[in-house]
């Protein structure tokens, strides 16, 4: 219990320490992703700071959300993992991390959409410690789904390479402690999540080609093994000519009567 707390209080002082260093988002983009490989709504934040990070960051999540990831770009503009921690208050949860780079990415799903045919959610977000220079939000239609609106109105931002139609905003300068907040609805009549379907099918057949390679290296292997067991096992028939005359020996014959030459097997 005394250690508990010692960890809570510790998160309060890091906290507190945030708060007094002020810290200037300069754009953070935010994707929701509805159904995209979850039946929840998978939510990211990219975002890329103003200076290098001094102190940890803190976003304030809804009580549901599950944190799937937190990292940030290195060197090779690859994902690195950075470590994180939750720290429930009231209603909502606090995921505290401290950023190894200047651009770091958030990932979590939220259970918000339900099973019914005619699905929306309600996503809100209020930084109350950073001053977000710009904010932009994008929306990703399910695959499948059919009747989406938004509100406040969200332009077509295009189609890619798989189907997903994305839609956005730019809401630009957002201050400290602003509300933002962002509805979708739409249709759809199955519970599968879009890159569900796919995914599966993929792996069925990655599987299956496995196994068909296994078994060929299997049976491969087994006829190279029947091959050397049938020679070592075939009896050894004795030759029919003299290797050193040439005499052709008769069934009963084992020494050559020309020369002496023993009959080899």
């Amino acid at each position: 219990m005394r250690r508990a707390l010692s960890i809570v209080l510790l998160i309060l002082g890091t906290l507190g320490f945030a708060q007094q260093i002020p810290v200037v988002i300069e754009r953070l983009a935010i994707s929701l992703w509805p159904e995209y490989d979850d039946p929840r709504l998978l939510v990211i934040y990219r975002g890329e700071l103003a200076e290098d990070p001094t102190s940890s960051l803190v976003f304030t999540l809804p009580r549901t959300a599950q944190i799937h990831a937190v990292a940030h770009v290195g060197p090779a503009g690859t994902l690195l993992t950075d470590a994180w921690q939750i720290l429930p208050e009231d209603n909502e949860q606090l995921v505290l991390f401290t950023p190894g780079s200047r651009r770091f990415q958030v990932e979590y799903y939220d259970d918000v959409l339900g099973t019914a045919p005619e699905r929306a959610f309600v996503f809100q977000f209020r930084s109350d410690r950073y001053d977000i220079k710009n904010l932009e939000i994008e929306v990703q239609q399910p695959l499948r789904a059919t009747g989406f609106q938004a509100s406040p109105a969200l332009e077509p931002q295009g189609v890619d390479t798989r189907g997903f139609h994305y839609f956005g905003r730019r809401v630009g300068a957002v201050p400290p402690g602003t509300l933002i907040e962002q509805r979708v609805s739409y249709r759809k009549t199955d519970t599968l999540p879009s890159l569900r379907p796919a995914a599966l099918s993929s792996l069925v057949w990655a599987g299956a080609g496995l196994i068909v390679a296994a078994l060929g290296v299997i049976s491969l292997l087994w006829l190279r093994q029947r091959r050397r067991t049938a020679r070592a096992t075939a009896p050894q028939r004795p030759a029919r000519f003299c290797v050193r005359c040439g005499y052709r020996f008769r069934a009963d014959e084992h020494f050559c009567p020309q020369c002496g030459q023993r009959r080899s097997a």
